[in-house]
């Protein structure tokens, strides 16, 4: 996996040497929308994304503002093969509105679509976190249902390759 470079962020494949900032801009707001218990729970993930990422079974970045070269966030898209929700993401509170998380969204996707040769990939988001919906539909995700997930309803949307 090689950094992607575009306007406002980068991504960059997760290192162990970004777990550090990674847990300070993942704020208790982040961590309260997608039902994160604790820091440690994920540092946990992060160790195992790693695993999953040397196997070659995810595309996990790391999002970087481009002009202070600050970590801001993540964006994941797992393998079908893995789940039925495949895409984790989320953006520091501080970088909200600026365009960069639908920069992340266009710039993995692109990167899926030439690794994966699938034709679509699914996200679940949970009913009462309108924005993030919102932000999806935005990019171009439709909606094909719900779900019961882990949490309660969520919106079940998929995008398609274009």
């Amino acid at each position: 996996m090689e950094e992607i470079k575009g306007k406002l962020i980068t991504l960059r494949p997760l290192e162990e040497s970004f777990f550090s900032d990674y847990i300070k801009m993942f704020s208790p707001k982040v961590r309260e929308l997608l039902h994160v218990s604790g820091k440690q729970f994920e540092l946990d993930y992060l160790h195992n994304r790693l695993e999953k990422q040397k196997l070659g079974t995810t595309l996990f970045y790391c999002i970087f503002e481009n002009k202070k070269n600050k970590l801001i966030g993540a964006v994941e898209i797992r393998y079908m093969e893995e789940t039925d929700s495949q895409l984790y993401s989320w953006l520091n509170e501080a970088y909200w509105g600026r365009g960069m998380y639908q920069e992340a969204l266009l710039l993995i996707s692109k990167e899926y679509f030439k690794e994966k040769k699938e034709l679509f990939f699914r996200a679940n988001v949970d009913f009462e976190n309108i924005r993030s919906y919102r932000a999806l539909k935005k990019y171009g995700f439709i909606d094909v249902g719900f779900t019961q997930g882990p949490n309660g309803i969520q919106y079940r949307l998929i995008f398609r390759k274009k």
